[in-house]
């Protein structure tokens, strides 16, 4: 049986290697997600990022609660991923319960969802916050020294996810990158929505199913959902994976 370090050192391994053969950033970010869960315990994650413009714009979310928790920061201009951007720092809120002062909206939204605690980790890039990951818990929850730099190790992952280069024109290259994403990421959806409709299941299944075909056949999220929406890829055989 593999100890917490081994089961560490295995999901960062296999989302370095994503990486090595360049897969999407909606790809690595996704096996981010499923890794903070894995070795976190978590029960939702969400990734946003800034945009051109200025605001923030949901990148990824692991499930419906998240999405809905990643878009209530960026409606409302509140919530603790907009300011560990803002202050380039962890910004943690172990119970929800006690936060409403600080995020009004955002604290009684996301109890109201079953949420009950949320650690956000800055994505940086040449020492700059460029997004953030959100991790969030059902329970009222603590995350130990060590495991907060794993989470953090992972959120820097989900930074090379997006851009991989090395010169000072990255930070102009993330926010041309954004967009794309955005883009990427509403096809992925239009793909989850065939599935869960041709099969009957749920978008969080679905959404599943696409992700362990992806990194099983080591085709990216983007080019899966491409054939799906395209019809080369039958959905209901794409939506019976790994059942």
């Amino acid at each position: 049986m593999h100890s917490p370090e081994d089961q560490f050192s295995d999901l960062v391994a296999g989302i370095t290697s994503l990486l090595a053969t360049r897969h999407d950033g909606l790809t690595v970010v996704h096996a981010v997600i499923s890794a903070c869960a894995e070795v976190l315990g978590t029960d939702a994650a969400g990734v946003l990022i800034t945009d051109p413009r200025g605001g923030l714009a949901m990148v990824a979310a692991s499930d419906e609660r998240a999405r809905f928790a990643e878009l209530l920061q960026v409606h409302t201009e509140q919530g603790p991923c907009r300011d560990c951007i803002v202050e380039n720092a962890l910004v943690s809120a172990t119970d929800l319960r006690d936060s409403g002062s600080r995020w009004p909206v955002f604290a009684d939204a996301a109890l109201a969802q079953g949420l009950h605690a949320v650690f956000a980790f800055p994505m940086r890039l040449l020492d700059d916050a460029v997004g953030g990951l959100n991790l969030f818990f059902t329970t009222p929850t603590e995350l130990s020294d060590r495991q907060r730099h794993q989470a953090q190790a992972l959120t820097d992952l989900a930074v090379l996810g997006l851009t991989q280069e090395r010169d000072q024109r990255r930070l102009e290259r993330l926010a041309e990158r954004s967009l794309t994403t955005l883009n990427e990421r509403a096809h992925v959806n239009q793909a989850i929505g065939i599935l869960a409709g041709t099969a009957g299941i749920d978008p969080d299944t679905a959404r599943d199913r696409l992700a362990a075909h992806s990194i099983t056949t080591g085709q990216s999220l983007l080019a899966l959902a491409r054939a799906v929406t395209g019809g080369s890829l039958d959905a209901r055989e794409l939506a019976e994976f790994g059942q």
